[in-house]
């Protein structure tokens, strides 16, 4: 049956996806949706993304959305190693982490648009059509989150509670990685899987405050064993295939100078 992964090169949501078909061995196909082109907002990706975002899964000619929802569903539909504990209750706290993932962790997101996304948007297209993309979002949060972006309402306040909020999931982490060596403990379970790639976006947002070896070494010494996954390396590492050359920072702490 035919897998189709529509997705973006430096996109956290996408990064989880490729991440877990490759710890699954699943052989998949690339339809690139170029974000920095708005093609996330073209009427053909529309019909199986109504909320024009990455990525999507196209099973046998069936869409499957949201991310973790994806990992989750490639997970129970291909062979391959289990990524879900099978006690019921470390299967409860690895739900209840990936609810944590989709209810917490998009305060990055917000930080990510001003910091990361708008400076390579700018060098594509002028003030006026990023405002008039931004209003096409077909999705209220993302209208409002990008065009408060490009107006430049976004305080520095605000940026900052965001980065709070963060540091607060990375507490939580620090905690249940003891006694590791991954989250839930000896198993490699979806819930590094759905965390990792937000940890590679804050390299790019400068790491050294969130996780240095002083600081929260036991996320420090988790995120360096994910960064050492050759599936990890594979979904992180996915070129630009538009061709734009950008570049993402490096996989590893050590790398990013932490």
């Amino acid at each position: 049956m035919a897998v189709e992964l529509y997705h973006f090169w430096s996109s956290v949501c996408s990064v989880r996806a490729r991440h877990a078909l490759e710890e699954k061995g699943v052989a998949w196909t690339s339809r690139y949706i170029d974000l920095f082109k708005f093609d996330q907002m073209q009427p053909a990706y529309l019909k199986i993304n109504p909320h024009g975002v990455v990525p999507t899964l196209v099973h046998d000619g069936q869409p499957i959305t949201e991310s973790n929802i994806i990992i989750e569903y490639v997970d129970d539909a291909f062979p391959g190693p289990s990524l879900k504990p099978k006690q019921p209750l470390k299967l409860a706290r690895m739900r209840e982490f990936l609810r944590m993932m989709d209810d917490e962790f998009p305060a990055i997101v917000l930080p990510t648009m001003v910091k990361y996304l708008l400076p390579k948007l700018k060098n594509r297209w002028s003030e006026e059509e990023l405002k008039q993309a931004a209003a096409r979002r077909p999705t209220q949060f993302y209208r409002d989150m990008h065009g408060r972006g490009i107006r430049g309402e976004v305080k520095p306040e605000e940026i900052e509670a965001c980065l709070v909020r963060v540091e607060a999931i990375l507490d939580k982490m620090e905690a249940m990685l003891e006694p590791g060596p991954w989250l839930l403990g000896a198993q490699f379970t979806l819930a590094d899987i759905s965390v990792a790639p937000y940890m590679f976006r804050l390299l790019a947002l400068g790491q050294e405050r969130f996780w240095s070896k002083t600081k929260r070494p036991r996320v420090a010494a988790w995120y360096d064993r994910i960064a050492a996954r050759p599936a990890f390396q594979k979904a992180a590492s996915w070129p630009d295939e538009s061709g734009g050359g950008y570049e993402e920072v490096g996989l590893t702490t050590a790398r990013a100078g932490g």
